[in-house]
């Protein structure tokens, strides 16, 4: 299984996107939704339903316009999970996957729903964003 899982890494390292999204909504206390997921792309199905079997989580979609596979991962458990097994075997990715879990922990300890917190979530994903925190 850590074959599987170095070679995961690998192709995450190539073809994923961590994502944290802040979208403005007056209905929470911070005036945010954040939303965090993995994505990764392939052209072979069969490669993602594998991973997914390994994993354990994860859902397929396809994408006509760019006749592409995405598999995504949601949920603060499922992207800690996912993102602790893969990161001790990252490259080109290595120090986004650290913020990234950095970031899932200040959301799981529910640090983000306040303005303070949310700044800081904010400037640990992208610290350009600093400025539009508030």
């Amino acid at each position: 299984m850590e074959t599987e899982i170095i070679y995961f890494a690998g192709l995450f390292d190539g073809e994923g996107s961590l994502i944290i999204r802040f979208k403005k909504d007056e209905r929470y206390k911070s005036g945010y939704q954040v939303s965090p997921w993995v994505n990764i792309t392939q052209r072979n199905r069969e490669v993602l339903e594998k991973m997914i079997k390994i994993f354990k989580m994860g859902k397929i979609y396809y994408h006509k316009r760019d006749r592409l596979w995405h598999m995504n991962i949601y949920g603060l458990d499922n992207l800690i999970n996912f993102t602790k097994q893969i990161l001790p075997y990252l490259i080109i990715k290595k120090e986004k996957c650290q913020n990234f879990l950095k970031s899932l922990e200040i959301m799981k300890e529910r640090k983000h729903l306040d303005s303070d917190g949310l700044k800081n979530l904010m400037t640990l994903w992208n610290p350009d964003t600093e400025a539009n925190a508030g």
